[in-house]
């Protein structure tokens, strides 16, 4: 069955935790590690059985990939939480919490054509849709509008207010199927913790 699962946790100290991340990363913070906690975990509640992080490596582009497999998994951190999806298509996702975006700043995200007068959803879709993509920030947010990333991926987009306040999730991506188990979900430390211990 095709499916998107995805798990947001808010951010908690794991640094006194042994967790195993892939080796290409060089500056380790505690956000990744929490990362591939949250990955490891969802991998064992899809397929019953522990993730082998020296499975993990990066594409042409540097995206982190599931190598020699036909899954597909994407991270994103915002100042509070971390975000995580799995996946039987790719994907591309971010999580961003309400800001201020400088001036400067907006002249490179907007285009002409974009409608949505909450600047950091306008962000937070076309960084998702450049993850997708598997290019990061080499997109140009300015060049593309909120419809056109319509036409070519499928988009989720989702704000949620929580403890006054808002949580921006966006999720692009390519599975064709008009029906997909698409599950959006938050998860506790705890619930993290006790399947660390587990492992």
């Amino acid at each position: 069955m095709k499916y998107i699962d995805t798990y947001i946790v808010e951010k908690f100290d794991v640094s006194n935790l042994h967790i195993n991340t892939p080796k290409f990363y060089t500056n380790i913070k505690n956000e990744t590690k929490l990362s591939y906690l949250l990955l490891s975990y969802m991998y064992y509640k899809n397929y019953d059985t522990y993730l082998d992080i020296n499975k993990i490596g990066k594409d042409e582009n540097k995206k982190p990939i599931f190598i020699d497999n036909s899954l597909y998994f994407n991270i994103s951190h915002s100042k509070t939480y971390v975000a995580c999806s799995i996946s039987t298509g790719n994907i591309g996702i971010d999580i961003e919490e309400d800001r201020l975006i400088k001036d400067n700043i907006l002249d490179k995200i907007l285009h002409k054509n974009d409608k949505d007068n909450r600047y950091i959803n306008v962000w937070n879709i076309k960084e998702a849709y450049s993850k997708y993509l598997g290019i990061g920030l080499k997109l140009k947010f300015s060049e593309i509008s909120i419809d056109e990333i319509k036409k070519n991926v499928n988009l989720v987009n989702k704000i949620y207010s929580i403890q006054n306040n808002n949580i921006y999730f966006s999720l692009c991506y390519n599975i064709k199927e008009s029906i997909i188990n698409n599950n959006i979900n938050f998860i506790n430390k705890e619930r993290l913790i006790k399947f660390y211990q587990l492992t």
